[in-house]
């Protein structure tokens, strides 16, 4: 058996047995923990390919939720205004709000994406979907 493996091939085989469903990805590195802005000041944005995330730290806990607020499709959210107590981002384009914990529009109908995020040797991780 190799020793290393073919990530690439690797993806494509799970996109294939997944059937394109919106399955859950592996988790992927993401940046290390000390990158994040510490009590919740702004967001730190990850991008993967078309992807991009938002990351939180809020009282010890790291969040996930996609950058793109979906009034007009702007990749603004890390940049909004964070309110630790309510674990709300407010997109600075709009004032839309979003729970930070679940990506939920606090303010009406709506949502953007949440992941699962993991933590590891100081590292975060994150699982997006397909």
């Amino acid at each position: 058996m190799p020793d290393e493996f073919d990530e690439d091939l690797l993806e494509t085989a799970r996109r294939e047995l997944a059937g394109g469903a919106t399955a859950p990805r592996e988790f992927q590195f993401a940046c290390a923990l000390s990158e994040i802005p510490p009590a919740g000041g702004r967001g730190k944005v990850i991008r993967y390919e078309d992807t991009e995330v938002a990351l939180f730290h809020l009282t010890g806990e790291i969040f996930a939720i996609s950058n793109i607020c979906p009034h007009e499709l702007s990749p603004l959210l890390a940049a909004g205004t964070v309110n630790c107590q309510a674990r709300t981002v407010t997109c600075p384009l709009h004032g839309w709000t979003f729970g930070i914990d679940t990506g939920k529009r606090t303010d009406g109908p709506g949502a953007t994406p949440a992941y699962d995020v993991r933590i590891e040797s100081g590292e975060v991780w994150i699982r997006l979907r397909e």
